[in-house]
Formats: structure tokens, C-alpha cells, sequence
């Protein structure tokens, strides 16, 4: 017959493993904060990209030369909402290079201030309440394709 042997732990041994515990745990709370935050901007990142994106197929694809600029403005505003993000406060801009006119380059920029104050720990490693992001797309006016009414 085998004998179970139990092996009593002292009281030196459980405080030891506490203070290991509450020394890691800073740390842990530390690697949380950085996976939250750089998920948030990775996340918000990603949806401006879509948002210029869509914006400037929008207004590129219009069917009159006078609307290109408006509906880009409503697919990047409906991108940014299906992104549960704010509409209202990113700044949204599309732009031809030069004249309006088939062939012409249009920009399309997508300006928003990412909120992190919320984020535990952040305030250590970043002061400002706000990361301010960028995207840009450029797209094609076609030539063939866009037959405006004049």
C-alpha cells in the first residue's frame, strides 16, 4: 500500500508567495492597460482607413459631377457610424486636385481625436486626453465611367 504523504506549507512560505504577487501585479495591470490601448487605436485606425476609403469610392463613382463631393461625405460619415464611432467629431474631408472633371485625382482625409483618457495607466505614459489620427486615400476619377450629366 502506498502512503500519501502531505506536504504542510508554512506560514513564511504563503507570505512569500503574496508579496510576489502583489510585486507582479502592477505589471500585469501595466500589460492589460498597453493591450487595451493599442487595440482601441489599432481598431480606430483601421475604421478612418475605411472610411476615407469609402468615401473617396463614393465620390469618385457618382453618377452627377455636382454630387461626388457630398456623397463621399455621407459614405464616410455612414462608415465612421458603422464603426460605432462618432461622425460628428471626426473631420472629414474630400478634395479633386484642381477641377472637379473626369480623370482627376480627389483626396480624401479623414481627421478624429481618439479619446484614451478612460484607459487605466495611460495618464502615466501619455499626458493628453486625446491621440489625434490621420488617414488619407487617393483615388481616380475614371474616365470611362463617369458620364456626367452637363
Amino acid at each position: 500500500m502506498m502512503e500519501r504523504t502531505f506536504i504542510k506549507r508554512n506560514n513564511e512560505e504563503r507570505g512569500q508567495a503574496m508579496v510576489e504577487f502583489i510585486l507582479i501585479l502592477p505589471f500585469l495591470f501595466l500589460l492589460l492597460a498597453a493591450l487595451i490601448y493599442f487595440g482601441r487605436l489599432i481598431y480606430a485606425t483601421i475604421a478612418l482607413d475605411m472610411a476615407s476609403y469609402d468615401a473617396c469610392r463614393a465620390a469618385v463613382e457618382s453618377l452627377r459631377q455636382d454630387d461626388g463631393q457630398r456623397q463621399g461625405l455621407a459614405a464616410g460619415r455612414e462608415t465612421l457610424n458603422g464603426f460605432s464611432m462618432s461622425a460628428a467629431s471626426a473631420r472629414l474631408t474630400v478634395a479633386p486636385q484642381g477641377k472637379w472633371d473626369r480623370g482627376a485625382w480627389v483626396r480624401c482625409r479623414t481627421d478624429y481625436n481618439l479619446k484614451v483618457k478612460d484607459i487605466p495607466m495611460v495618464q502615466l505614459f501619455h499626458p493628453g486626453a486625446a491621440v489625434p489620427l490621420r488617414t488619407t486615400q487617393w483615388s481616380r476619377i475614371q474616365t470611362w465611367r463617369s458620364w456626367w450629366e452637363r
